[in-house]
């Protein structure tokens, strides 16, 4: 029975619904009735979905090919539900009904990805309460309500399963604490960071919680002139190591509040920090940036905070260039980063070495190698199938894109935004942008956010899984309605 998959959707659904209850309460104190309407419409629609779900279907654990549909589906309906305060408030000014339901349905896409795209006018008031609504979004999506799921309802092996799916490794050997250690760690960095914030620029709470979660999960940023008149350098300082801590993996994270650094900064973390030392002085010779605006812009990049007060796409071409590398690498693992994942880099290379080494040794010219393990082998050829899916999907979406009527090389930039939930762009993405190539950077960030993998896995046993669920739920359905009836 693959109802098993819909039930754990309808727990994540009302997991959603319950953590939204927190932005309706802000409306309600600062009696903010269109805010409150609209965050109360979408948390209506998760816990209601939740329920129907819930009530429909058996919850069973989960094998790693379900888990795999369960996250790429979650992201769907998440974005889908979470479009409807959009479509309430209406903060893009839509022209019609189509163009409103499509930049609600974007706007939402973007916030559950935490890519932080936004077709919002800058010159918009949005309440408070819907503000931090979307800082929501980017924390359900970021930290992953997927993980709160598995932590409290799955089995150890389909933890396992799904683990090895988003290239987790576990950090204790009960895997259900791991994961419940995961939404511990992020929730105290967003309440740690929220003081220095609130003091050093933020003198507002519903604000300073806000730009904490947008800095954390690399969501919805502050505009050039926002971080020019508000945001000083001794804020920058801050929200420069709550953008590496974002980026850098669970298992890094998870044994730095231990205590235990000699743990934390593993082969993975030590490579990202060359690449972003590397990267910040390139920038800095090539452009003219000081230092400090060179690592601010590198691990913002690399983060996919998406953070820009210096103006990234008018920069000089070989500076800029750097800079999209950087974001095209991405962070660490199992992150808030997207990007193609610096682990993915690392084995792609041992790989690549260890091929060249073989064929070396076939042809005499050296004389003895070393033999790799299954498991390592395995790892090698996933990273570098990895990778050039990355590349393949990054330049046939820009190639789509680029029909647009925008170059190649700034499709390459937009489309390479959105695919590494950095949110950076070139300007192309506004409201006046036709729909379909709205839903192209959609896609995108999906599977930015999903990694093509999972996406890839979830297409080939989808059709299969979704004929047996939609047969299952059909026959659940009727003996709910009649039950109703009968009652």
């Amino acid at each position: 029975m693959r109802l098993r998959i819909l039930a754990n959707l309808g727990f994540l659904l009302q997991s959603c619904g319950l953590l939204l209850i927190i932005p309706f309460l802000v409306g309600l104190y600062y009696n903010e009735r269109g805010g409150m309407i609209a965050v109360s419409l979408g948390c209506i629609g998760f816990l209601v979905a939740g329920f129907l779900l819930n009530a429909l279907c058996e919850k069973r654990e989960l094998d790693y090919k379900s888990s795999c549909l369960l996250i790429l589906l979650a992201f769907i309906v998440m974005s889908l539900i979470g479009a409807i305060p959009y479509i309430y408030l209406d903060p893009f000014q839509s022209i019609g009904p189509v163009e409103r339901v499509a930049n609600s349905v974007f706007e939402s896409v973007s916030g559950f990805t935490t890519t932080g795209f936004t077709l919002i006018p800058e010159e918009a008031v949005l309440p408070q309460s819907f503000a931090l609504f979307r800082s929501m979004t980017e924390f359900i999506g970021g930290v992953g309500v997927v993980f709160i799921l598995l932590a409290f309802f799955q089995s150890e092996h389909a933890l396992n399963s799904l683990g090895s799916a988003l290239g987790i490794e576990s950090v204790e050997v009960n895997v259900k604490r791991s994961f419940a250690m995961v939404l511990a760690v992020y929730g105290i960095y967003v309440l740690a960071f929220t003081v220095p914030i609130f003091f050093l620029g933020f003198p507002d709470v519903v604000k300073a919680v806000t730009l904490a979660i947008d800095t954390l999960t690399g969501g919805f940023s502050p505009s050039r002139a926002v971080f020019e008149a508000t945001i000083g350098l001794p804020l920058r300082v801050v929200l420069l190591f709550l953008m590496l801590l974002g980026s850098l993996n669970f298992k890094f994270n998870y044994h730095l509040l231990k205590g235990n650094v000699r743990k934390a900064v593993n082969e993975e973390a030590r490579l990202y920090i060359v690449i972003i030392v590397a990267g910040s002085l390139l920038v800095a010779l090539i452009s003219g940036l000081n230092l400090f605006d060179s690592i601010f812009h590198v691990i913002s990049m690399a983060s996919a905070t998406g953070f820009d007060y210096v103006g990234i796409p008018t920069l000089y071409d070989p500076a800029k260039t750097v800079l999209i590398v950087v974001m095209l690498v991405g962070g660490c693992a199992a992150s808030m980063a997207g990007g193609m994942k610096v682990v993915n880099i690392l084995w792609s290379a041992l790989g690549i070495r260890e091929n060249v080494r073989g064929v070396l040794t076939t042809d005499g010219v050296i004389s003895q190698r070393p033999k790799a393990d299954g498991k390592k082998a395995l790892k090698w050829n996933m990273a570098i199938s990895s990778v050039l899916l990355f590349l393949v999907t990054l330049l046939v979406l820009s190639l789509v894109f680029s029909t647009s009527g925008v170059s190649f090389g700034d499709s390459l930039f937009e489309v390479g935004s959105a695919l590494t939930t950095n949110g950076i762009s070139m300007g192309a993405t506004s409201l006046s942008l036709p729909t379909f190539y709205k839903f192209v950077l959609m896609t995108a960030m999906i599977i930015g956010k999903v990694e093509i993998t999972i996406v890839l896995v979830s297409i080939y046993l989808g059709k299969p899984i979704l004929a047996e669920v939609a047969r299952a739920a059909s026959s659940r359905l009727r003996v709910f309605i009649k039950g109703i009836m009968i009652g």
